[in-house]
């Protein structure tokens, strides 16, 4: 029965990227007034391969957005090859993977993903009052007990409930009083992509069909090292072929050119890449990488867990939440289950939509994503160290599962047999002593 405290909320959301789009969404369909404000305009959205494995696709379900519009790629093979030669070591097929988990394990472009979201969040159709967005707003402080957002272009805005969604520099996150504990990764990550059509005409090996994913293991030289070097491929953009595939290439951060902080817009040339012993690859592979497009530095950071995730009537998601690496492949998801969490907590299940019980919600936020996320966060550092801490690689069946498990490895299991649903309800039981 539905809370006879609930309000419609209003709903300031600071970034307008994967999650704060998200987490509009989420919020949108549990009836709440929503608007995003947006540093810049999304014109310069990075292009890369997301993952979304069934446990960020449910939601996208239940959310009713139209995944077809986002031109996904299935995943339904994990290969492993050998660093020089190419050769397949291991081949770990999904073919069950929809059977077992209920949804497909989707690939999207950044690019399409974020456009859909965007769609679904400000349409006049669907379910809620459609989002507002607003661009080129920097915020500059938060006031956390009273609701209140100032941008650097001197707009103030109040609010029931603020959400930082703005990513690793997050400005929300500061005002909330969360000191960033970071160091940087022994790796930098080169990213780039190859389009379908430039294989054909060029003759190249084509990787580009969506039972394909390439995780190239280290070299020779370096087989007892293997956070040196590590390639993974993806595929996405389906229309109605995979029109990209995707590359992430590891490497150390000595290796390369570029020590920087963060994403650089400026494409670079493919000898940076090249230069990090990537010349003794696959012939095949570096074939692929020198008629490659969009190639982008990406240097990584490893964070330690926050204190806490919320003050009064704010709190943060996403990369200003949990800021991960990305061998897991779940830094979207992750922030997809963020999103979710808040929609459901302040849904009108709860009592949590009331001017006396939005920080309590947030508490429960807290409570119900913090010690999850901060799981894959350590997780992502592991499988730096060694690949075979992916969760893709870790079977899925018992007893190698829970074996697995006991071990303390991230599995297949634990991400998309949660019940999140569930887990809200337990513990809102808890807060009323049932």
């Amino acid at each position: 029965m539905p809370s006879s405290n609930f309000k419609q909320l209003k709903v300031a959301i600071v970034g307008g990227g994967i999650g704060g789009l998200s987490a509009a969404v989420a919020l949108r369909r549990a009836g709440h007034l929503v608007d995003i404000y947006e540093r810049r305009d999304f014109d310069v959205e990075v292009g890369a391969s997301i993952s979304c494995a069934a446990n960020g696709t449910q939601w996208l379900r239940e959310w009713e957005v139209d995944i077809p519009d986002m031109k996904p790629v299935v995943l339904m093979n994990l290969v492993m090859r050998e660093w020089e030669t190419g050769k397949v070591l291991n081949d770990y097929k999904l073919d069950k993977y929809e059977e077992e988990w209920g949804n497909v394990y989707n690939m999207f472009h950044r690019q399409d993903m974020h456009l859909t979201l965007f769609k679904t969040a400000t349409a006049t159709e669907g379910k809620g009052t459609p989002c507002k967005v607003f661009i080129n707003h920097i915020c500059e402080k938060v006031d956390a007990e009273a609701g209140i957002v100032t941008f650097k272009n001197g707009v103030t805005v109040s609010a029931d409930l603020i959400i930082g969604a703005d990513g690793i520099r997050s400005v929300v996150r500061h005002e909330l009083g969360i000191v960033p504990d970071s160091k940087s990764a022994p790796q930098t990550c080169y990213r780039c992509n190859v389009l379908t059509e430039d294989v054909k005409k060029f003759g190249l090996v084509d990787y580009s069909s969506p039972s394909y994913r390439l995780a190239a293991n280290t070299g020779e030289e370096y087989k007892e090292r293997t956070d040196v070097l590590n390639i993974i491929k993806s595929s996405c953009h389906r229309a109605p072929e995979a029109r990209w595939s995707h590359f992430y290439c590891f490497m150390p951060t000595e290796l390369t050119s570029h020590h920087e902080e963060g994403f650089v817009f400026k494409e670079v040339p493919v000898t940076d890449i090249l230069q990090g012993r990537y010349d003794t690859l696959d012939p095949d592979c570096v074939a692929l990488l020198k008629h490659s497009i969009e190639r982008m530095p990406w240097r990584l950071y490893v964070h330690q867990p926050y204190s806490h995730w919320f003050k009064g009537k704010a709190c943060v998601m996403g990369d200003a939440a949990h800021g991960m690496l990305p061998h897991q492949s779940q830094g979207a998801c992750q922030a997809i289950e963020d999103a979710a969490a808040l929609g459901i907590i302040f849904s009108d299940k709860y009592d949590f939509a009331s001017d006396a019980n939005i920080t309590r919600g947030l508490e429960l936020y807290q409570t119900i994503r913090k010690p999850r996320a901060t799981r894959v966060q350590s997780a992502s550092v592991k499988a730096t160290e060694n690949l075979n801490e992916r969760i893709g690689f870790t079977s899925m069946t018992a007893p190698d599962a829970e074996l697995a498990a006991a071990e303390g490895k991230l599995t297949i299991n634990e991400m998309n047999g949660y019940k999140m649903h569930d887990h809200i309800e337990a513990e809102v039981a808890k807060l009323h002593g049932a």
